[in-house]
C-alpha cells in the first residue's frame, strides 16, 4: 500500500508540473529547458526528459487500472484503493494446491474354456474398475490413492494402493510410505489393466499374488550414480502383509496361493538398463523378498523367500514399431525348523508392435504350485492387442495348456480396457 500511495503523489506532483513545463531552446542541442512551478528552469538532456514521460505515462496507467479495480471490488468505499487480490496457485507455482488428477479405469473380461470344473468360463464380467485420484499434497510430496471395486468378485471398495511419495529427499532418492505395490519383478508395479496380456503368467500368479504382491509399509528408491549411459537403480522396503493366500485343492482347478507372508516382509530390487547402440536397450534385474508365511508344502508356520531374476530387450524401430522380449523367473522356497520345499516357475514373453494402434504377443509361461510339490502347469498364448486410443483397447489372448487334472485345455479370453482420466500411474 505504501508503494501505490507514493505513486499516486508522484502522479498528482508530476501530473501538475507538467502543463506548466516549457520548453526552449538551449545552447547545447539535445537538451530542453524545464521551468518548475517556483519558476526555476532546469536543463535536462532528452533521453532524460523521454525516460521521464514514459515513467510518468507508466505510472498514470498503473493509478487508472487501481482505480479501475476497486471500483469493481466488492466492499471497496468510494474513492478508496483496494489492496490486490492474493495470488493464486498459477501464479505462485504451488502445484500443491490445485486440484488432483482424477481417473476412472474399468475393465470387462470374457472367457471361453474348455476345462468344465472352471465355473467362470462361458461369461462375461465387468471385472474391476478403479478410481484414482492422485496431487500433490506439499511441494515435493505427491499423494496416489486407486481405490478398486470388483463385481466379479463381489467384493467391496477397497484400497489398493494409497501411499505418500517424497521425492528428492537427497540427489536421485525418493522415499515412499503407505500402501503399495512392491518393488518385486519387472511387472509388480503395474496394475492388471497396464499389464500386455489379459491373464498374468502364471509363475506370478502361482508364486508370488493373482493380483500381484502388496504390503503395507516404507520403501526407498535410490539413483546410483553410474558413468555413460549406464541406468541402475536400487530399491529396498519393508512392508507388513495380508496373510496368506488362499489355494485350491484337487479336483478343482490348482491355483497358487502366491508369497503368502503372514507378517512384516522385507523387500529389495537392483535393476539397470543400458542402451545397445541407438535403437536397442537391454534391461538386468534381480529381487528378493523374505518374510514368515504359512507352511503351504511343510507343517507348521516357517519363512518363506522370493527371489527373482528377469531380462528386457527392446528395439525401438522407424515411427511407431517396437519390439519387446522379456524373460522372467522366480523362485519360492519355503523353510521351518523340520523341513523346507522350493516351487519354481518362469515365463517367456515377446511383443511386436508395428504401429501404435496394434501389436503381436507370444507367452509361453511354466509354474509349479508351493502347496502341491511335483505338480505344475504350462500354457502357451497368443495375443492381440487393439489400441483404439491412449483410453481404450481391445485384447484377445488365446491359450492351450496343460494343467493338473486334466491332460490339455484350452481358453480364449477377451478383454475391454477403458477409462477417463490422466490415468499417470505406472504403465508397461
Amino acid at each position: 500500500m505504501r508503494r501505490f500511495a507514493l505513486c499516486i503523489m508522484l502522479c498528482m506532483t508530476l501530473g501538475s508540473a507538467l502543463p506548466t513545463f516549457g520548453a526552449s531552446e538551449s545552447s547545447n542541442q539535445g537538451e530542453r529547458a524545464l521551468a518548475s512551478p517556483q519558476g526555476e528552469t532546469i536543463a535536462v538532456s532528452r533521453e532524460e526528459w523521454d525516460a521521464l514521460r514514459a515513467e510518468v505515462a507508466d505510472l498514470r496507467r498503473e493509478l487508472e487500472a487501481l482505480k479501475a479495480g476497486a471500483a469493481t471490488q466488492p466492499g471497496a468505499a468510494e474513492g478508496e484503493i483496494a489492496a490486490p487480490p492474493a495470488p493464486g496457485p498459477a501464479e505462485t507455482g504451488g502445484r500443491y494446491l490445485a486440484l488432483p488428477d482424477i481417473s476412472l479405469i474399468v475393465q470387462a473380461k470374457g472367457k471361453l474354456s474348455s476345462d468344465k470344473r472352471d465355473d467362470a468360463r462361458d461369461r462375461v464380467r465387468l471385472c474391476e474398475a478403479e478410481l484414482g485420484v492422485q496431487g500433490y499434497v506439499f511441494p515435493n510430496v505427491k499423494a496416489d490413492a486407486f481405490i478398486a471395486m470388483s463385481p466379479a468378485e463381489e467384493e467391496a471398495a477397497q484400497a489398493e494402493e494409497a501411499y505418500l511419495t517424497y521425492l528428492g529427499l537427497r540427489q536421485g532418492l525418493n522415499l515412499y510410505v503407505g500402501k503399495k505395490l512392491v518393488a518385486f519383478g519387472r511387472t509388480n508395479l503395474l496394475h492388471c489393466h497396464s499389464l500386455p496380456y489379459v491373464r498374468r503368467p502364471l509363475a506370478l500368479r502361482n508364486l508370488v499374488g493373482e493380483e500381484g504382491l502388496n504390503g503395507q509399509g516404507v520403501a526407498v528408491s535410490y539413483l546410483l550414480p553410474t558413468t555413460g549411459d549406464l541406468f541402475a537403480q536400487l530399491d529396498l522396503g519393508t512392508w507388513t502383509g495380508e496373510g496368506p493366500g488362499e489355494s485350491s485343492e484337487l479336483p478343482d482347478i490348482l491355483v497358487g496361493p502366491g508369497a503368502g507372508f503372514s507378517d512384516r516382509f522385507n523387500t529389495a530390487r537392483l535393476w539397470a538398463s543400458h542402451p545397445a547402440g541407438e535403437s536397442n536397450e537391454l534391461e538386468l534385474g534381480g529381487s528378493y523378498a523374505r518374510g514368515p508365511a504359512e507352511g503351504y508344502a511343510t507343517e507348521g508356520s516357517g519363512h518363506a523367500t522370493l527371489s527373482g531374476l528377469d531380462l528386457t530387450y527392446r528395439h525401438f524401430g522407424e515411427g511407431d514399431s517396437r519390439l519387446l522380449l522379456r524373460g522372467e523367473s522366480v523362485w519360492r522356497r519355503e523353510a521351518n525348523d523340520l523341513a523346507g520345499s522350493t516351487a519354481k516357475g518362469y515365463y517367456l514373453f515377446g511383443s511386436y508392435r508395428p504401429d501404435k494402434y496394434r501389436s503381436l504377443g507370444l507367452l509361453y509361461d511354466w509354474s509349479e504350485f508351493p502347496q502341491a510339490p511335483g505338480q505344475h502347469e504350462s500354457a502357451l498364448s497368443l495375443i492381440l492387442t487393439k489400441q483404439f486410443s491412449e483410453q481404450y483397447y481391445l485384447r484377445l489372448q488365446a491359450v492351450h495348456g496343460n494343467r493338473p487334472g486334466s491332460s490339455s485345455y484350452n481358453e480364449l479370453w477377451l478383454q475391454w480396457v477403458w477409462g477417463v482420466g490422466p490415468h499417470t500411474h505406472n504403465l508397461e
